[in-house]
């Protein structure tokens, strides 16, 4: 990973100084050195990864093949309409980018949106503005202050006191929801309390050093306590405590850390998780 991040700039530069309005994979590999001595196989599978990451922080290189153009190649989309807001003075844009972090936080593409899991963004705003809300839940109606949502297990809950009980809800079993009209009625935080799961879980403790770039990324896939922080320009090292057992798994997976030291019992378990994946 070291180059990644230095060839993904390298890649938008070139777009923007091109005026072609199609760039072949061929002019691509030759004006970038980092791809230039690569073989082609190398190079192949080197700039897919690359627009993978390029993807995820809003640049998509698409390939037209339409065949009444003169030249085919890629194009850099997906960054004109951040510009066309930021043009418009009457458009909130931080309002808008807060939004869109909400939305791609909680409703992953991976997963159907049903008409069951659209108060999701309603309720995570609930939560961040600390309002009330209320909802009929198994029939029954609950007057409750949202803390925060989980997506476990292919099911989303909602954590939130229900008379001062923090409970855990299923998210496709409530229904008639209302949001209360008053915020800040509540100083509690989001890491102050456990879903159901949770309480029962073991807190696992680890020593990882990881890329910068990519723990900024992909951090908030979980919940965890972090100590004895050490960084420079390219890694992170720090110790970390979680009981978000699979949130740690995806995390691992992503970042791929330069170093990992868990104890024995402790990667047993993660290791009975990811048996449970494959069941």
């Amino acid at each position: 990973m070291k180059n990644v991040f230095k060839r993904c700039v390298k890649v938008i530069t070139l777009f923007d100084t091109i005026q072609e309005t199609n760039i072949d994979s061929a002019f691509i590999k030759d004006n970038i050195p980092e791809y230039r001595n690569l073989s082609d196989g190398a190079f192949k599978r080197s700039f897919e990864r690359d627009k993978a990451l390029l993807k995820e922080v809003g640049f998509n290189l698409e390939y037209e093949n339409d065949k009444w153009s003169l030249k085919d190649g890629y194009k850099l989309e997906g960054t004109s309409i951040v510009a066309e807001i930021k043009q418009h003075s009457n458009i909130d844009f931080e309002k808008f980018n807060n939004t869109y972090s909400i939305i791609k936080k909680y409703l992953s593409p991976h997963f159907e949106l049903e008409q069951n899991l659209k108060i999701i963004p309603k309720l995570s705003i609930a939560s961040k503005e600390k309002r009330r809300v209320s909802f009929t839940y198994n029939k029954k109606l609950r007057k409750v202050y949202p803390l925060g949502l989980r997506y476990h297990n292919g099911i989303w809950y909602l954590g939130a006191e229900d008379q001062k009980v923090v409970k855990t809800f299923k998210i496709s079993d409530i229904n008639e929801l209302k949001i209360g009209t008053k915020g800040d009625l509540h100083n509690k935080k989001y890491k102050e309390f456990t879903f159901t799961w949770e309480a029962n879980s073991k807190e696992l403790s680890l020593e990882i050093s990881v890329n910068n770039d990519l723990h900024n990324i992909y951090k908030n896939i979980l919940i965890f306590q972090e100590s004895n922080s050490i960084h420079d320009n390219e890694f992170k090292k720090f110790n970390m405590k979680t009981k978000d057992h699979h949130g740690l798994i995806k995390y691992l997976l992503l970042v791929k850390p330069e170093l990992l030291k868990i104890s024995k019992q402790d990667k047993e378990i993660l290791l009975g998780v990811v048996d449970g994946f494959k069941s």
